[in-house]
Order: structure tokens, then sequence, then C-alpha cells
């Protein structure tokens, strides 16, 4: 009994003796039980020792444990092959995102962006030590694909002289400068990063009229039938948006600062002098975007006809079945297939309309013009002319409906007859441009703010706006917000896991093989 009882006690002892670290690196603190169990633990140990000294001696100088020591040496080696390797594998610039969200994944827009900063911009990051982690990683993807975007995470509390010439109060805040602009975040994420690159590496912004005085969607308004959002994600992006009633200016003309003239949903008739004051604006190469919807009048009918666009007097009806995946009925198309233009280049996602029109290329287009049709529905559709609440149909009739797939949205260009150069201000400058181009949707309802946030109807509509104001690097998929699929736990909670699953199931598997060693032995 003798014999076993001092190995069963040195198995004890080290066993008390990690317990014993373990509680107390997981309470911060050194417990009474702790040092109850480090106390026994060690007198254990040591007892162990004494009595098994002369058979640890011997076993020392064994042969058996000279192979053991070489397998050690053996062990030591592979572990510093693998040191070098991680170090100099650190040294190269290669990454896996396998988060469910690509939370790590650049949007195409921030690509855009970076590929065209011609400047440096200087980013600085305010963060508590041990809550970096997010930014730090934003960073380092932002740097990997500009090398002028430059980086640093200061931690306030280590250097409150840094925070206090730059006027940070607040921990989180992210401090973008250039030669000529500042912006402040609060709030991290891809999106709000790279709207905030985009405004201080622009010295100039363009401007994006509404026009108001038609029964337009409205701009200020929080609801559903509203464009804020729109509104606000122009404002992100660095434009300058205003309203604008042509018929009520002294002048009868469009601002000439204006990038671009935006009509979303007008319910009443053009005014001739109002169509007059668009007709020249084009002539001097200007941008319009018509957002027209079913019962939008005729006489926004015939001024796009006159570019070469033909709006359909139907409603666009989607018998696939598709849309109800989305709990869309059959009036609320679904759009997956585009045309080779910029607006919708490298477009892969679905975008949504509710109650819309076709709009295609019109039989007879004047001279000069081109027309393309961009986004279509699928072939299980029908711009359906019969009004639906009188006769509602659940087949097309080839002799009076406009058969699938139907276009939504086209584009008519020409060459400008009399481009000008636009005035500059303290704001910036308009477009100047040797075409002129009139972009026309067949539907307002997507870019409201009940439908925006839907699939990409937010990226075709600011996409269209872009590519009328030439800012070609704006025009892409952007960033949306990952689902936050982080797992919190506290500090003791980190120390359990890492006590559990990386020092004590190891140490488990090593006693096993010790004690089935010694049973064969």
């Amino acid at each position: 009994m003798m014999y076993k009882f001092p190995p069963i006690a040195g198995l004890l002892g080290l066993a008390l003796l990690l317990a014993g670290l373990m509680i107390w690196s997981i309470n911060s603190i050194m417990t009474a039980t702790a040092i109850v169990l480090l106390i026994v633990g060690a007198i254990l140990v040591i007892a162990y020792l004494i009595v098994n000294f002369k058979q640890i001696k011997e076993g020392l100088s064994s042969r058996s444990a000279k192979f053991g020591s070489n397998a050690a040496l053996m062990i030591i080696f592979v572990l510093g092959i693998l040191i070098v390797l991680n170090i100099l594998l650190s040294k190269v610039n290669w990454r896996v995102d396998t988060t469910a969200a690509k939370q790590f994944s650049l949007a195409d827009q921030t690509r855009k962006v970076l590929k065209n900063l011609d400047q440096p911009i200087q980013v600085t990051g305010f963060f508590k030590g041990g809550e970096d982690f997010q930014p730090r990683s934003l960073f380092i993807e932002y740097n990997n694909l500009s090398p002028n975007f430059k980086w640093e995470i200061v931690d306030p509390d280590k250097n409150p002289g840094l925070a206090k010439t730059m006027n940070v109060t607040n921990y989180g805040t992210i401090v973008l400068q250039s030669k000529s602009a500042e912006e402040r975040l609060t709030a991290i994420s891809e999106e709000n990063l790279t709207n905030s690159l985009i405004k201080v590496s622009r010295e100039t912004a363009k401007r994006i009229y509404f026009t108001t005085g038609h029964g337009e969607r409205p701009l200020e308004a929080m609801q559903a039938e509203g464009l804020s959002v729109l509104k606000q994600r122009l404002l992100d992006e660095n434009y300058l948006v205003e309203q604008v009633n042509l018929a009520q200016l002294e002048s009868m003309q469009v601002p000439e600062d204006a990038s671009v003239m935006v009509v979303a949903g007008p319910k009443t008739d053009l005014l001739p002098n109002e169509k007059q004051a668009l007709d020249a604006y084009l002539r001097k190469g200007g941008d319009v975007l018509l957002l027209l919807d079913p019962e939008s009048p005729d006489s926004w009918v015939d001024f796009s006809a006159g570019y070469g666009i033909r709006v359909g007097h139907d409603v666009v009806v989607d018998a696939s079945g598709i849309g109800q995946l989305f709990g869309a009925g059959p009036i609320m198309p679904l759009v997956s297939d585009y045309a080779n233009h910029p607006i919708v280049e490298n477009f892969k996602v679905m975008t949504f309309f509710n109650q819309a029109r076709s709009i295609t290329e019109a039989e007879m287009v004047p001279s000069g013009i081109t027309v393309t049709e961009i986004a279509r529905t699928n072939p299980r559709s029908w711009g359906e002319t019969t009004p639906l609440s009188k006769s509602p149909r659940l087949e097309a009739d080839p002799k009076v409906d406009l058969i699938g797939p139907v276009s939504l949205l086209a584009v008519a260009e020409k060459e400008a007859d009399e481009p000008t150069v636009l005035k500059e201000d303290k704001f910036g400058l308009g477009r100047p441009s040797s075409k002129a181009r009139v972009l026309v949707f067949g539907d307002s309802d997507f870019a409201s703010d009940g439908m925006i946030s839907m699939q990409g109807n937010s990226d075709l509509i600011l996409n269209s706006i872009s590519w009328l104001a030439e800012e070609e690097d704006l025009i892409s998929v952007r960033a949306k917000d990952p689902e936050d699929r982080r797992l919190t736990l506290t500090q003791k909670q980190t120390r359990l896991i890492l006590y559990l699953g990386v020092i004590l199931l190891p140490i488990l598997v090593v006693i096993a093989g010790i004690v089935v060693y010694i049973k064969r032995k």
C-alpha cells in the first residue's frame, strides 16, 4: 500500500495545484479555496518527490528516459520550425473571409473608392484597449487596397494628450483627415467609413435637384411614401441635395449648378414652360431622372417620347410566383435580368418594383439619340393594359398586352447641342458634359422609404444618380451592415473556456496515456 500511495499522491498534488491556479486566474483574486488547494497540492507533490527520490533519479538515467529526452528535443525542434514559418508567413498579405455574413470582405464601392484615392488620408481611431478588433481588421483591409489610406489606433487612456488635441471625448471615435477636410465617425462600419472617405477625398460636391409642384414624393417626410432615406444616402455620398419648383423660378431655367434633375412620382402635368426649361437644360448636356408611376400624367409620357423612350399605359404583372417567396404579389415584379450597362455593372442582386409601368425603346427614335433598356422582368410577366381592378386576368392577352420580359428602366443619350462650363461656387461645380441623358424608371415606389432597403433597390437608384452625375467610382454594390454574430463572454468565462478546452483536456489525455503506460509496464 505504501508503494502505491506516493504516485497517487503526486498525481493528486499536481491536480490540486492546477485547480488552485485555475480558480485564482478565473476569479482574478486569491480566494481561500485556491489557497487551500495550492498548499495541499504543494505538500503532496513535495512528499511524492521525497519518498520517490531514488526511483526518480534512476528513471532519469535509464535508457527510456534518454529516448524520452530525444523525443522532447525533436518536438522542440519541430515547434521551432513552425514558429519560423509562422513569422515568415505573417509577412505575406493573404486573408480568407470565412464569416457567414462576409464581414471582412469589402464591397465593390469601397474597392473603387480606394483604387481612385489619389491623396493621403489619415484615419485615427480612438478605442479602449482590447476593443479595437473590428476597426483594426477593417483598417488593415482598406490599407491593403490603397497605401494612401493611413491609419492608427490610439487608446485615449494611454494617450490622453492626442485625444485632447483632436477634441475626442468618447471611445469609438474615428477621425478622417485630408489636406482640406475632416470627418468624424462614432459608429464603425464599412458603409460609414467609406462614405466618410468619399467626403474627405473630394474637394467638390455635386448638386442633385428634386423637383416639386407636381405632387412628387416628399424628401423630408419620414414615412413609407417619402424619400428621406434616399436623401440621406445621397448626403452620405457627398452630394448636395436641394428642391426646386421650376414654375416659380423667375428665369424659368434649370439652376446652372444642377448635376442631375430628379422628378420622383409626379401626379400633375408638366407645364409647357417647365418642359422648355428641361429641354434647354438637356441641350447644354444636362441629365434628367424620371420616376414615373402608372398614374403619372401623359405630359411626362410625351416628354419621354421626345427622347425615344416609350412609357407604357400599363401595369406590369409578374406571374412567375418568385416574388411571393419574398411576400410580394403579382403586381410587384421582381427584376434580376440586367443589360450590359455601367449602372448595373456586376449587379447580381434582385430589385423590386410596385405597380410599375413598362419603359421601352420607342418605335421611332429621333435622330442622334441612343436608347438602352437596362432592367427587365422575367419571361412570365407582361404589361397589363386592362385596369386590374376592372378585369383582372391570370394570363397575358398578346393582342393588347406587352409580352414579357418587360423593361422597367431605359436611358436615352444624345450629344449636347451647346455644352457649357458651369459656374463655380463655394460648394463646388456642377457637371459640364458633352452628352445629355434622360433616364426613366417605370416606378417611384422602389426608391421610397418603404422599399429602398429591399434587396438591390438602394444600389440601383444610387447607381443611376451617380452615373448621371459622372461619379463612376460610386457606381457599385454598396456595403451592407453585417449581422452581428459575436458571442460576448466575460473575462471569467473566457478563462474558464481556455483552461477547460486548451489546458485541462490535453492534460487529461496525457495523464491517461501515462496511466496506460504504467499499467502495461
